[in-house]
């Protein structure tokens, strides 16, 4: 059974052989394949990512808009602004 010793304990008795394999001369090119297909399948996939996040901020901006004119019940009601600037409107007016 592989565990972290006993895969260890490979490494260190044959480290020697690590260094002297080769690479087949092909390798280079599946990666550089394989690394090319990954970064064009995420690229492909940005503009459609980039629609939904303008489409999320209109939404969520429409729906603060809508619900602050149109939904929320004390909109007639005076707000703490409302007073504060009635108050420097006739402090200023004396």
């Amino acid at each position: 059974m592989l565990n972290e010793d006993t895969i260890e304990k490979f490494i260190r008795e044959n480290k020697d052989k690590f260094s002297v394999y080769r690479l087949p001369d092909s390798h280079l090119e599946k990666f550089l394949f394989k690394l090319n297909y990954r970064i064009r399948h995420i690229i492909s996939i940005v503009p459609y990512l980039f629609r939904v996040a303008v489409a999320t901020v209109i939404i969520f901006l429409a729906s603060i808009l809508i619900w602050n004119n149109y939904i929320r019940k004390d909109r007639h009601i005076v707000t703490l602004k409302n007073k504060i600037t009635l108050v420097i409107h006739k402090i200023t007016s004396v």
